[in-house]
């Protein structure tokens, strides 16, 4: 056995770890090939480090860049505000300006309306001289329309008394002429009737003669052929007497042979009595015939009658459609004529409500656009008391102007009503119901209390 204190005495090499590997344990070609390695990944990390720094160099480079650029932008941002604020402060005093030109313009307009309401009071009152002259002119025409009416409706009754004895004389030359018509209808249908009747009654008679004349030939046919036959029997029994029994035989077949010539005689006299009695057949047709015309005529006669009896009865609906015909027309004019005339009216009522409407709207416009300046304005306190003086005055005439106005459309409305019940129209058909003047909360009467300032409604 070794010993024990030798074998302690003996060191291991120490572990080297380079990048995770053991190279203690590596041979001399693993080192060599390592190291390689190694050597190649630190030429890499050179690379890279010496790109990264390049890199950074950029970046500081732009951002110095940025940074300057940045000033430059603010520099510019304060002369923008400056000449922002300057810009602000000259478009004040252009404001100024302007705001001292509308004042200017208001006055102006102020006093052009002034002169407009003049012009507009003397419009309205050259109106009404305007309408009395077109409501004289109306009445004229009226008075005339009724006296030409009056000649029409003379000249319609001249006229209908002409149609009607014009309509008399045509109606007794169409009554002529068809109960000529009439009777020879009933000529033509009785000659027609005994025409038929001699030629089936000589039809007849010559049937029965032709019939008479055959069963007489045909009886002497047979008299002389049963007289022959009876001779020749009689010879023949002679002779079958004389001669020997055996032709009676034979004598029974000729007998039964005659026997069926006599059966053929008879069924022939049977088929003429039976051809007889077939034209017998037509002639009670025929007289059945005769009693139906007969019957027909009669009805012919009430049908007449009926007919006469309509055309009376259609003579008198035509005079009578003619004379509605007439009336409607008449009507249909006075209709048109009176609706015109309240559509004209109608027309000017509301021309005229809407200047009144337009002025009153400017009025009001004009004082708010006055108290509005007031208010503006440090006035003292004399000069809004005479301001408010002059207000009043101003109330008090626009109120005298309301009533002026609201007492001349009551007129026009009551003229307008009364011209109406003339004309005999009902206030239920103009479509339309006017409004009067109605009080509001304890002020003067207002016109127009319907919708939108109108001063009509619907009924």
């Amino acid at each position: 056995m070794a010993p024990k204190g030798k074998g302690k005495g003996v060191k291991k090499p120490p572990v080297i770890i380079i990048d995770g590997v053991d190279t203690s344990e590596m041979t001399r070609e693993k080192l060599e090939q390592f190291t390689l390695k190694v050597k190649e990944e630190l030429d890499k990390e050179r690379e890279e480090r010496n790109y990264f720094q390049l890199e950074r160099d950029k970046i500081r480079t732009f951002w110095e860049i940025t940074r300057q650029q940045l000033e430059e932008a603010k520099a510019e941002l304060r002369n923008k505000e400056r000449a922002t604020e300057e810009t602000q402060e000259e478009n004040e005093a252009l404001l100024e300006t302007e705001k001292q030109k509308i004042k200017h313009l208001k006055y102006e307009q102020q006093a052009a309306a002034a002169a407009l309401r003049a012009e507009n009071l003397v419009a309205l009152k050259a109106a009404k001289e305007e309408h009395t002259e077109q409501e004289l002119e109306l009445l004229n025409d009226k008075r005339a329309l009724r006296q030409e009416i009056k000649e029409h409706m003379l000249a319609a009754q001249d006229e209908l008394r002409r149609a009607k004895l014009v309509h008399a004389e045509e109606l007794s030359k169409a009554r002529a002429v068809f109960e000529e018509k009439a009777r020879q209808i009933e000529d033509k249908a009785e000659r027609k009737l005994n025409e038929t009747k001699v030629e089936l009654t000589v039809k007849h008679r010559t049937e029965m003669a032709e019939v008479e004349e055959r069963k007489n030939k045909q009886l002497s046919e047979l008299i002389s052929h049963h007289e022959r036959a009876f001779a020749d029997l009689k010879n023949y029994y002679n002779d079958i007497t004389l001669n020997n029994l055996g032709l009676i035989s034979s004598l029974r077949t000729q007998m039964e042979s005659m026997q069926k010539v006599k059966e053929r005689a008879e069924k022939i006299a049977r088929d003429a009595v039976a051809e007889a009695k077939g034209l017998r057949e037509p002639l009670e047709a025929a007289i059945i015939d005769n009693k139906e015309l007969k019957r027909q005529m009669a009805n012919y006669d009430r049908d007449k009658a009926a007919l006469a009896a309509k055309t009376k009865q259609l003579a008198v609906l035509e005079k009578q459609f003619e004379v509605l015909k007439w009336e409607y027309e008449v009507l249909q004019v006075r209709f048109d004529r009176i609706q015109k005339e309240r559509n004209e009216l109608k027309a000017r009522f509301s021309r005229a409500v809407l200047e009144v409407q337009q002025r009153a709207s400017l009025k009001t416009a004009l004082l708010e656009t006055k108290l509005k300046n007031i208010e503006g304005r440090a006035t003292a306190p004399t000069e809004i008391h005479e301001l408010l003086k002059h207000k009043d005055t101003q109330i008090e005439d626009l109120r005298y102007e309301a009533a002026r106005l609201r007492k001349a459309h009551d007129d026009l409305l009551a003229t307008y009503e009364a011209k109406l019940a003339k004309l005999g129209v009902p206030a239920e058909e103009l479509g339309f119901k006017p409004l009067k003047a109605v009080a509001v909360a304890g002020l003067a009467p207002v016109i127009g209390q319907g919708p939108a300032g109108l001063v009509t409604r619907d009924p």
